[in-house]
């Protein structure tokens, strides 16, 4: 019994420190290049030991008060050691897509029906298993399949002893004792970091990253499943006379840069932007110069700003050769930033149409199934016009049958699903655009985004032949992580030789060949159409690794400059000269806004230079003024000025600036506001809008 006794207690020191050691796989930034973690402190990693150790004691002591034999109890425990590393290991998955923390409590991310991509993503997955390390969270398994073989052969001739009761612990009230002794510690880890999550990071913004690193990783997923949401935010309603202070729908506000703006943009304060005089005519304001002109706003599936960077050896003046002649007749935002949360593209959608920040930590969309939102959205904007939203995927996909319908209040929404049983008067483009179903791929679930705009192109030309104005919004889908149905696959730009690249990296280099034929298509459709304006911005980046960007851009990168190119993304204004007859028709408004912009402002943008009529409040800034702003990553909560980027978790436990928390665009001396101060500004501002958002309130912020 002795002996039996000493494997046993070899086996669980082994399941406690190996199971604790791959948690640092997670949480730690130099093992999970993905993310970046709050910063540790002795307090931190003190509650997350004791929390992961009360968590796996839990595991243990439930498992040895129910299984008594050697044998049973280490296959249990090996059993629990393979599920925790392959949570670890999916875990590492999410971060690597979405670059923070899962939570249990956030499930709508698995509403979308997604098997093709589900397919290929496990693929890739499967792939990290070898190329990036990820085979190492998988040790502990390894260890325990050995020990379990070792047992079974040491013990071969005495099989009896494998399969006897043990008296470890002593008798089972001992086991039931620990047991609770473990649950208590795990709730007192999981109360300290509640506590002190709400005082030191109270915005929805990464909170399951906080409460995995004080918590531990274990402990706060099990907290989880038994239905403790730590992470949770409760908000209480704020006075709606706060909301004031951020509101840029007046004729005159000061804004946090201490500058004086307000809603009728005067040319004077937009010295980037050049305006033909049919557009302008003797009014010196912005204001209304595409009033009463169609709109297409067009929304461009992963696109990252440093594909236009010819500075590096392998992207020259001909990648993307089309785009660059199309900018050169737009208003181009040159700094322009996503603000996409854990929802993605939808919450691309969301941030244009209403100029909102999403919450960051859920899918908005998802969440209108149980909170009906009120917003002024831009279709709702646009009285007197056919509107109608595209799409080359399931109706279902992000809830876009409802919200794009009801929320939005497109009179269309179009979508495209091959399995779906005919139903009469579908908006299925599969049956409505029965000849323009084309894809790039037999095997692609999508179908081509030419062939999206080839629908759009039709709907236009209906609307234009019975005389009404339209505000189409086609939602392109291509290239989609992990970058797959290229159609020119087998003539790619750049071979494995010339580009060495991570797979996925190399995927989405190549698409250029593609995207760029969508822009072709894009110019010959303009030539069909009459006095519309053109809206694109893209929706989010690739989120490539950092040592790729640096092949590609051919130089090192702080992780504060990867982070800035993997959030800049591309938005421009295109309004074709109707009388011109040039290949790509002259732009009727052309520049370069170099000032920071993100999606929140085309919203604003939109609004006044459309002249629409809303009393509601807005709070971003005029895309083509002078006015300063910032944006923000919520899913991060990283913050990016005209001066620098704050890695906002750092910052707020430093309290002060240096080379880790802050990305300094200019000479420090030069900056117009402390990063400090900035950050202490946003947080609340973020915390506030959140709980409008949480509490539906925009619907009654107007003015008086």
């Amino acid at each position: 019994m002795k002996k039996t006794r000493n494997d046993l207690l070899l086996i669980v020191i082994l399941f406690y420190v190996l199971n604790l050691i791959n948690t640092y796989f997670v949480t730690t930034n130099v093992l999970n290049r993905y993310l970046i973690a709050f910063k540790r402190t002795p307090w931190i990693e003190l509650n997350s030991i004791l929390g992961n150790f009360s968590a796996l004691s839990i595991l243990l002591f439930l498992g040895f008060i129910l299984i008594r034999s050697l044998k049973g109890r280490i296959i249990y425990l090996g059993t629990v050691t393979f599920l925790l590393n392959i949570a670890i290991f999916s875990i590492g998955i999410f971060t690597k897509y979405y670059q923070t923390m899962f939570s249990i409590y956030e499930m709508t991310l698995f509403y979308n029906p997604a098997q093709a991509l589900a397919g290929s993503i496990v693929v890739e997955a499967f792939r990290e298993l070898i190329v990036y390390y990820r085979v190492i969270v998988f040790i502990p398994t390894f260890v325990f399949i050995y020990l379990i073989i070792r047992t079974f052969i040491r013990y071969k001739n005495e099989k009896e002893v494998l399969s006897e009761a043990m008296n470890l612990p002593k008798n089972r009230m001992l086991g039931v004792m620990l047991l609770l002794t473990s649950v208590i510690l795990s709730l007192s880890t999981l109360g300290v970091v509640k506590v002190n999550m709400d005082d030191n990071w109270p915005i929805t913004a990464e909170r399951p990253l906080y409460g995995v690193q004080s918590a531990g990783l274990y402990n706060y997923y099990l907290g989880q499943l038994f239905g403790f949401d730590f992470g949770k935010i409760e908000y209480v309603k704020s006075d709606l006379q706060i909301y004031e202070m951020y509101n840029k729908n007046q004729a005159e506000y000061v804004n946090l840069f201490n500058q004086t703006y307000g809603n009728v943009l005067e040319l004077i304060d937009a010295k980037t932007v050049s305006v033909d005089p049919a557009l302008i005519g003797l009014n010196q304001s912005l204001n209304g110069i595409f009033e009463g002109k169609n709109i297409m706003v067009i929304h461009l599936e992963t696109f990252n700003h440093f594909l236009l960077n010819e500075e590096g050896p392998f992207l020259d003046q001909t990648y993307f050769k089309t785009l660059k002649a199309l900018l050169q007749e737009s208003y181009v935002l040159n700094n322009f930033y996503t603000n996409v949360g854990l929802g993605n593209s939808s919450d691309a959608e969301f941030s244009v149409m209403t100029g909102l920040y999403p919450r960051g930590d859920t899918t908005v969309y998802w969440n209108y199934e149980k909170t009906p939102y009120e917003l002024q959205a831009l279709p709702k904007l646009f009285t007197n016009y056919y509107k109608a939203s595209l799409h080359s995927d399931v109706k279902v996909f992000y809830n876009r049958e409802n919200v794009h319908e009801k929320m939005y209040e497109f009179d269309d929404y179009f979508y495209f699903d091959e399995k779906e049983a005919f139903v009469e008067k579908t908006k299925n483009g599969y049956y409505r655009f029965a000849d323009l179903n084309y894809k790039t791929d037999p095997k692609s679930p999508w179908i081509s985004d030419l062939a999206l705009f080839d629908w759009t192109k039709q709907l236009a030309i209906t609307s234009q032949v019975k005389k009404e104005k339209f505000f189409l919004y086609p939602i392109t889908m291509q290239p989609h992580t992990p970058y797959l149905y290229d159609p020119y696959l087998e003539t790619p730009r750049f071979t494995t030789e010339e580009l060495v690249v991570e797979s996925a990296t190399y995927k989405y280099i190549n698409y250029e060949r593609y995207y760029d034929s969508i822009f072709d298509k894009f110019i010959e459709m303009t030539k069909s159409l009459k006095d519309t304006v053109y809206v694109f911005y893209g929706d989010h980046g690739s989120g490539i690794p950092k040592s790729d960007l640096e092949t590609i851009l051919g130089r090192e990168l702080s992780m504060l400059e990867y982070k800035t190119e993997m959030l800049k993304t591309l938005s421009f204004i295109y309004a074709p000269d109707d009388n011109d007859t040039s290949t790509i028709k002259r732009g009727l408004i052309k520049g370069e806004q170099n000032l920071v912009r993100s999606q929140v402002d085309l919203y604003r943008t939109i609004i006044e230079l459309f002249n629409l009529d809303t009393d509601h409040y807005y709070y971003g800034v005029n895309a083509i003024s002078d006015e300063r702003t910032f944006s923000i990553d919520t899913r991060t909560f990283d913050i990016i000025t005209d001066d620098y980027y704050l890695l906002s978790k750092h910052l707020a436990s430093d309290k002060e600036t240096s080379l880790e928390n802050v990305l300094f665009y200019v000479d420090e001396n030069d900056v117009l506001l402390d990063p400090y101060e900035v950050f202490k500004y946003v947080i609340v501002y973020k915390k506030r809008m959140d709980e409008a958002i949480t509490f539906n309130l925009h619907q009654y912020l107007k003015n008086n």
